[in-house]
């Protein structure tokens, strides 16, 4: 797969697959719509999970709340790290979410 904008949302869908295989139940984030469309794996995580998530990440993660659920990003690209989140996507100090965004289970 390359860098076209379809193939990222193909990335995404097979990190979901392979999650899925390995007993994890994933959820996809859709950011913005149409073509400018940006696709996230995010898992669930516990509060209790963080303190041993930051101490494998090297960092605490970014975790987003969605009512009773906390979700972990899980970028594709190479300069971000599981937990973490580009700015241009989400940035709670300038309110969250930059565009429309839908989540959903992983199937």
């Amino acid at each position: 797969m390359g860098e076209a904008s379809g193939d990222q949302q193909a990335r995404a869908e097979l990190l979901g697959k392979l999650m899925i295989a390995i007993g994890e139940r994933p959820y996809l984030l859709k950011h913005g719509e149409d073509k400018a469309a940006y696709y996230l794996v995010m898992v669930p995580v516990k509060d209790a999970e963080v303190p041993e998530l930051t101490g494998a990440l090297g960092a605490a993660p970014q975790i987003i709340p969605f009512g009773p659920l906390k979700l972990m990003p899980l970028p594709l690209e190479k300069e971000l790290k599981a937990g973490s989140l580009e700015k241009r996507l989400y940035d709670p100090a300038a309110g969250g979410w930059s565009a429309t965004i839908a989540v959903m289970r992983f199937k």
